[in-house]
């Protein structure tokens, strides 16, 4: 009987991990079940199109398939697209150099803007104020505003005759503008003031924004400062006052506990919305048609890669074309995600 016993133990472990382990196989499937359905949707709206995409762009494909070119497509962009000579100018930036760097001025313009106001509001809003929940819900308000109704507003804001912008303008003496209609660059009107012009060996694609783009870059910051300050605010509330009350008790003013406490303290919310903000630059389309009217003028201006990827497909027919520069903006995008990975997540302070 003593023999049967000791034999007998070993097996409670046994039998105990098979259990453990049966449940955990259950659970697996509880939590594949419950993702399922954002699998799925994920899958059909959003892998497959990219994949289809991706196999379009082998082809010569109108707005049904031609043959087959293999990477045809995305030759035709560095060889065209890009850059090319011109018989009298020598080499001149393609339509898809100029739409990118439209893109680029457009990024920088609004992403360091927006998240350095979002996060002085946010700090403005954090702070014991009367009416504090009213003032954050009037912030909220333009993100969640429909793009088409408020693009429209700014276009009337910015119009040349019956704008408010001019309006003010004039009001002050100052020489109202062709806000939406003056293709010339931002740097090119700043020679001009000071008696220069823009040196002709220099593209005027590098001479800066115009002030179609600088109205686009303006919206979009409006638009866009709700969704940064609520995600500054849940950052703030997760800072120990403590911090607050020894950098006071040093004697540390406003100024300083902004810049070297709460700053440093929310790194992985700037991380996070430079990730995002980048992103959502890069692929940015509704601004661009509205204000736009859809033909990126003027003269291609506010020519945004996204705008210019949507006329080559609906409006000229070119659908192999326009997937290969999809894939081509999808690789833009893709490796500025990992430079700012790369580089970026070491300035980033954890709290603990």
């Amino acid at each position: 009987m003593e023999q049967t016993k000791e034999t007998s133990l070993p097996r409670k472990p046994i039998f105990a991990k098979k259990r453990a382990s049966k449940f955990a196989r259950k659970q697996a499937w509880t939590g594949f079940a419950y993702a399922a359905p954002a699998l799925l949707l994920l899958l059909v709206f959003r892998f497959w199109p990219m994949a289809f995409g991706a196999w379009i762009s082998l082809w010569k494909w109108g707005f049904v398939p031609d043959k087959f070119i293999g990477f045809g497509n995305f030759a035709k962009i560095f060889e065209e697209g890009l850059l090319y000579k011109d018989a009298l100018l020598g080499w001149q930036f393609g339509p898809i150099a100029n739409s990118l760097m439209v893109t680029v001025y457009y990024a920088i313009g609004t992403i360091p803007i927006s998240i350095f106001l979002s996060f002085l509001l946010a700090y403005f809003l954090f702070q014991k104020i009367k009416g504090k929940g009213i003032l954050r819900t009037v912030f909220f308000i333009p993100y969640i505003t429909s793009q088409v109704a408020a693009g429209l507003v700014f276009k009337w804001i910015f119009h040349t005759n019956v704008g408010v912008a001019n309006a003010a303008l004039k009001s002050v003496g100052l020489q109202p503008q062709d806000w939406l209609s003056d293709p010339d660059p931002l740097f090119v009107h700043v020679a001009a003031a000071f008696g220069g012009t823009w040196p002709s060996s220099i593209p005027t694609a590098l001479a800066g924004p115009s002030y179609a783009l600088i109205v686009i870059m303006l919206f979009t910051i409006w638009s866009s400062i709700g969704f940064n300050i609520v995600i500054f605010l849940a950052g703030m509330g997760s800072v120990s006052p403590e911090l607050y009350e020894a950098a006071r008790i040093d004697g540390a003013g406003t100024a300083r506990i902004m810049r070297h406490v709460t700053w440093p303290l929310l790194s992985p919310m700037v991380f996070l919305l430079s990730i995002i903000s980048v992103i959502g630059s890069f692929e940015s389309f509704n601004a661009f048609y509205i204000i736009s009217g859809g033909e990126g003028g003027p003269l291609g201006t506010t020519m945004s890669l996204p705008l210019y990827i949507f006329r080559t497909f609906y409006v000229y027919g070119q659908v192999g074309y326009a997937s290969a520069i999809s894939m081509f903006l999808f690789a833009i995008i893709l490796l500025l995600t990992w430079v700012q990975y790369k580089y970026g997540e070491k300035r980033v302070h954890y709290l603990r």
